[in-house]
């Protein structure tokens, strides 16, 4: 039998992310930390840059990034969203929440070995190291487990989810080096990947929701 309360709280935590504002924000996460690796490819090779000063730019992006994305996706909220659908204040936290976020980490540990699988039989392992492995299988594992549990409407994220498995793989064929060096395009990749989710959600949501029409007086 279904429990009515735990109905809502996954429409709810789905409601969240209807106009795909959640993932424009991870996707310009992504970004800001591909753009401060980049940077610091070009930063002087000091002690204090490798340390201190390299932690201090990646904050500096993000704030300039994510600054801005959270103030668009203000925008959206108040100017898309809320006249479509209402403004709802949902509350987080509870047994059946904690419970959810364990079956969640399990199914992603699941996810992520059978991305493993599916790499080491393309036949990328004697490529790649352990860690590269696990590090693009834990990036599709979580695209994987979003689509599963706030995006099941969109069937077509499942397509990006195999356009971003073959392009960890062709960025593992062409790019050489190590963790550090691999992880770059992978999150320069991701990002972009993200944000294309989050833009199609919102330009499908703006197609199929229209705000109501205004009360005769």
């Amino acid at each position: 039998m279904n429990d009515p309360a735990k109905t809502y709280q996954d429409r709810s935590k789905r409601y969240d992310n209807i106009d795909g504002t959640g993932e424009m924000l991870m996707g310009l996460m992504m970004l800001a930390f591909a753009a401060s690796s980049y940077v610091n490819i070009i930063l002087p090779k000091t002690r204090w840059w490798n340390g201190v000063g390299g932690a201090l730019l990646m904050y500096a992006v993000l704030a300039l990034v994510l600054g801005p994305g959270y103030w668009i996706r203000r925008i959206i909220k108040k100017r898309i969203t809320w006249p479509r659908t209402g403004y709802a204040a949902f509350p987080r936290g509870g047994k059946s929440w904690r419970i959810k976020m364990v079956l969640v980490s399990l199914m992603g540990a699941v996810i992520g070995l059978g991305a493993v699988g599916l790499m080491i039989f393309a036949g990328r392992h004697g490529g790649m190291n352990a860690f590269q492995i696990s590090y693009l299988a834990i990036m599709l594992a979580t695209y994987a487990y979003w689509i599963f549990f706030m995006g099941k409407e969109h069937w077509w994220k499942w397509l990006l989810a195999v356009f971003m498995a073959l392009g960890f793989l062709a960025i593992a064929r062409t790019v050489p080096g190590d963790l550090i060096e691999l992880s770059r395009p992978v999150m320069l990749f991701v990002g972009l990947v993200w944000l294309a989710s989050g833009g199609l959600t919102l330009y499908f949501y703006i197609r199929h929701t229209q705000p109501p029409a205004p009360e005769a007086e």
